[in-house]
């Protein structure tokens, strides 16, 4: 998926992805997004026959009541915090009963909870859900830190062309003055807890991340809350938030990766949907008020459009504290309607920004119908793991895709090619396959005949080749949710994406289904929409639209009979 300024990098690594929307870097990246969930089998006749995520069952939610407690009995329940040390002269009412025992004992009367703790052979995924509809996820791998995200579905998709940059104004906000807390007061505290804290805008959701001990998971977890249940949203804060938005837009030009991951959305879905601006721009600041930011949060930011997922937490006190966190707030007990999804309308088109650069940055994107909740989702992400990819300077190594074919038979042959990467990214009923590249300038014309005889190769795919390509997708599905961070954006987006959640074993026999045929009919069926063109810096010698759309209209074209 690719993302944007502040977002965390997203596991959705080899896979077609949770997007814009499948993390927080610095900038938006094109992210291989990790497809996991569970197609039962492919039959090839006439096209593709998949069931995809729809045969998933959907998750089986305990209910959690929100009561009213009294202020002592939080207290009493309450961690320990000893943030700064104990002053000198003072002990701990609680003596530590793991004192002086060796490592490979257990403790007094812990023999069978480690008996069995070791029979259970994978941590399984419990859901649950508050009276007001707020969705809970947790799994727990008894981790020492853990990793808290609380979704929210909303984005610029959700929203008219006008009002679609206040999604990134909410992230731009992120973890300042609550009713709780001032904004001085919440950095220092989560500086005190040792809290990494984030905030990251996409197209279909807003996620609020933060890793902490898990002891602490109680304390943190109102500070993030508050985000959206009691925020202050005092006017200065807002003021200095308008610096930011500037910021996020010069960044964008430095990174030409980034701004053309955000442009190509723009154009593939031309003044619709997904094709909404996901960042702010000067343009936006006179509607970015404190009072119209606060009728955003309470229009949008409803309990039923709130998820919130921990891993390495217990499930029933993640599911404690976050009903004592909602029952502090009366006016977020209410269950709004449902609204209505506008559908994403594909329209292909292009975008071209002249500027001085020794390198033409060009990246072309076609449309997967359906995208996450489609049919094409497993053949396309095999179809991009096999195509791969990379930049010219890879020293190599394992997982590395040196034997995939844009590095075998483009970055390997020809040197004018700097980078060339194939992605694919998911919504809930749209995606793109895409192919990004930087070239040296006078070559632009010759790279899209390149990749045109790259897709014709789709034809000639030997066995081990495509074996190599499943392998390495099922390979990074299973090492990057090792990432306790990665697999609680995985599980949030997945809930926001399909409202179920696949296993990564359930995903592996999706991806073990493909077929040879299965590629070539995926690929032609892209190729079959518009394409969307995006080009950056040296861009005098790219193609016309037209040109590009004519080359790839007689590739993997059906033969008569």
């Amino acid at each position: 998926g690719f993302l944007g300024p502040c977002q965390s990098r997203l596991f959705f690594a080899s896979l077609g992805v949770m997007a814009s929307s499948l993390a927080a870097s610095a900038l938006t990246k094109v992210r291989t997004a990790t497809l996991r969930n569970g197609f039962t089998g492919f039959c090839s006749r006439r096209g593709l026959v998949q069931s995809g995520v729809a045969k998933l069952e959907p998750p089986q939610y305990a209910k959690v009541p929100i009561l009213q407690e009294n202020s002592a009995e939080l207290m009493a329940d309450m961690p320990e915090l000893v943030l700064a040390g104990r002053a000198a002269g003072t002990s701990s009412a609680k003596t530590n009963p793991y004192l002086g025992l060796p490592m490979d004992q257990a403790g007094e009367g812990k023999q069978a909870e480690v008996a069995a703790a070791s029979e259970v052979a994978m941590p399984e995924t419990r859901f649950a859900e508050l009276d007001n509809g707020v969705r809970i996820a947790a799994v727990d791998r008894q981790g020492l830190c853990s990793s808290i995200g609380l979704f929210v579905h909303t984005g610029s998709r959700y929203l008219t062309a006008e009002t679609a940059s206040f999604a990134h104004m909410l992230e731009l906000m992120a973890f300042r003055s609550s009713a709780h807390l001032s904004h001085l007061r919440t950095l220092k505290t989560l500086e005190q807890l040792g809290a990494a804290a984030s905030c990251r805008v996409g197209r279909e959701d807003i996620l609020y991340q933060m890793d902490v001990l898990r002891e602490y998971v109680p304390v943190a977890l109102p500070l993030m809350l508050a985000n959206l249940t009691c925020p202050s949203v005092l006017p200065e804060e807002v003021e200095e938030a308008h610096g930011h938005v500037m910021e996020v837009q010069a960044s964008l030009e430095e990174n030409p990766e980034g701004l053309v991951v955000e442009l190509l959305h723009i154009a593939a879905y031309n003044g619709n949907t997904l094709g909404h601006p996901l960042y702010a721009d000067e343009k936006d600041l006179p509607s970015f008020t404190a009072e119209k930011l606060r009728a955003f949060t309470q229009r949008e930011c409803t309990p039923e459009r709130i998820i919130l997922v921990g891993v390495n937490v217990d499930f029933n006190e993640l599911c404690k504290w976050t009903a004592r966190s909602f029952a502090e707030h009366g006016h977020l007990m209410r269950k709004p309607e449902g609204r209505d999804m506008t559908p994403a309308i594909y329209t292909g088109g292009e975008l071209r920004i002249e500027r001085p650069n020794p390198l033409c940055h060009l990246m072309l994107g076609w449309e997967v119908a359906g995208g996450w909740n489609g049919k094409w989702l497993a053949a396309v992400t095999v179809l991009q793991m096999f195509l791969g990819g990379g930049g010219s300077f890879s020293t190599g190594g394992p997982g590395k895709g040196m034997h995939t074919r844009l590095y075998t038979e483009v970055l390997n042959r020809h040197g004018w090619v700097e980078s060339c990467q194939a992605s694919t990214v998911m919504y809930v009923d749209s995606g793109l396959f895409t192919v990004y590249a930087t070239l040296v300038p006078h070559h632009a014309g010759d790279f899209i005949t390149v990749l045109a005889r790259i897709f014709e190769g789709i034809t000639r795919i030997s066995d081990v080749e495509l074996l190599r390509a499943k392998n390495a997708l099922k390979s990074s599905i299973h090492m990057n949710l090792e990432m306790r961070a990665v697999m609680m954006e995985d599980i949030g987006r997945q809930l926001i994406l399909s409202g179920k959640v696949g296993t990564a074993q359930e995903f592996g026999r999706m991806v073990d289904a493909v077929t040879q045929e299965d590629l070539v009919e995926t690929l032609r069926h892209c190729l079959q929409s518009s394409p969307s063109v995006v080009s950056y810096g040296a861009i005098d010698r790219v193609p016309t639209h037209e040109q590009i759309k004519q080359k790839f209209a007689t590739v993997l074209r059906p033969q008569p009979k």
